[in-house]
């Protein structure tokens, strides 16, 4: 058995940390992911050594010595090493072991991670109607909307951002790993009705009574920016602020954003729960609450602007992307002009319209209501976000606030 693992090992570690997390973005079953765990496992315990010339050799005319030298994590480059020591505990704590994690996170120097319940989130069809209720529940900054979007609409969204072969996704040269660049596109409201099927889909966010009772500086928009995302299931999105152009030249805040899960009800819904906590820019300690919500079809999730919040990678195996698309609600965002993808384009002019936009501006040519009405649904409460490595709470009068490179965030 040792003998046949062995033949399977790659040549390097560095080949077998590549050949793991190509195989786990792609996983279908459990064997493949205990093959991923194997590979990690070789490539982080490897006493691999490479070769180098030594240049103290006297006799010119016999071939240079060769010299075994290490380099000190595993044969692997110090990023590559804490790359996928990453990964590895990440695959730990979604598969119930994250004390196991604990003596790897240590040695490249964390000492915070994010919570169990966070990083092994609890699956939105297991939870039971009686959950939370006898808790002491803060006040969520984030609320779910489900049948917010009729079938006409999701179909629509579907032959947009589906594929990843789509064009919006092509002609952006969009890339989950490594990441391609942000790129946003931004509609005025003052023209809301030149965007035809998207302009007439923001409208609709924008009227929705439950969204105007829950953030009452909705009415102050005047602008909204739309981005999407076409992700793996064990991709996630490390926990940040959405703000003005990334936060360059200072951290500007919209009044709201919101997710819309694009998925069919008949589909096996990939990629974990987005994350939302009670933590601000502002703010000098940890967040101590979060609310996850899952992906669903035809689900809208709206939140506060200002808070920080995240996409959970999805663990075990599940087929398909995780297909999202965003909007932020402005008062006021800065309209920025390029030839090439970036934060904050102006959406494209209806005379030079690329495929994909001409896609979502094509106008509905009737009003669908599919008979159903919104429906909300509370978000999962967490009792915590952070935990020690140990896996205790963080205390933040304790603890105090660690340093960014310090909290494991897992992705």
């Amino acid at each position: 058995m040792v003998e046949e693992e062995e033949a399977n090992n790659p040549n390097t570690p560095l080949e077998a940390i590549q050949k793991a997390r190509k195989i786990w973005v792609s996983s279908k079953s459990q064997s493949e992911l205990d093959e991923v765990e194997r590979l990690y496992r070789w490539a982080l315990s490897s006493k691999s050594t490479s070769d180098v010339h030594s240049e103290d050799n006297n006799d010119n005319n016999r071939p240079p010595k060769k010299k075994k030298a290490k380099r000190g994590h595993c044969g692997l480059e110090r990023s590559d090493y804490i790359s996928a020591s990453e990964k590895f505990a990440l695959l730990l704590c979604q598969s119930g072991r994250c004390k196991k994690a604990k003596k790897g996170l240590a040695s490249i120097g964390y000492t915070c991670r994010l919570a169990k319940c966070v990083l092994d989130y609890p699956e939105e069809s297991t939870r039971e109607s009686g959950d939370n209720k006898n808790q002491e529940k803060e006040a969520s900054p984030c609320t779910i909307v489900d049948n917010f979007l009729t079938k006409s609409e999701l179909e629509r969204l579907q032959s947009v951002f589906e594929s990843k072969d789509a064009s919006y996704w092509t002609s952006h040269n969009y890339a989950v790993e490594p990441p391609s660049p942000y790129f946003s596109y931004v509609l005025s409201l003052d023209q809301i009705e030149e965007y035809g099927f998207i302009g007439t889909l923001v409208r609709k966010v924008l009227e929705c009574k439950l969204l105007q009772q829950k953030f009452s500086r909705l009415s102050n928009t005047r602008y909204v920016e739309m981005w999407a995302h076409n992700r793996p299931h064990a991709s996630g999105h490390q926990l940040h602020f959405d703000s003005d152009d990334e936060g360059r030249d200072g951290i500007r805040n919209p009044i709201i954003s919101t997710i819309l899960y694009i998925a069919d009800e008949g589909d096996e819904i990939a990629g974990g729960p987005s994350l939302v906590t009670n933590q601000t820019l502002s703010d000098e300690k940890l967040a101590s609450k979060g609310w996850l919500s899952s992906p669903k079809p035809y689900r809208l999730v709206a939140f506060d602007g200002r808070y920080l919040h995240g996409v959970v990678p999805g663990k075990g195996t599940k087929q398909g992307r995780r297909c999202t698309l965003m909007f932020a609600f402005w008062d006021d965002i800065k309209v920025r002009r390029g030839l090439l993808p970036g934060s904050a384009r102006p959406f494209p002019s209806k005379y030079a319209l690329p495929p994909w936009a001409t896609q979502l501006t094509k106008p509905t040519e009737t009003v669908e209501t599919d008979g159903k009405q919104y429906q909300t649904t509370d978000p999962i409460e967490l009792d915590r976000v952070y935990e020690t490595l140990d896996g205790k709470a963080w205390s933040n009068r304790k603890m105090g606030m660690p340093s960014y490179d310090q909290v494991y965030q897992g992705f």
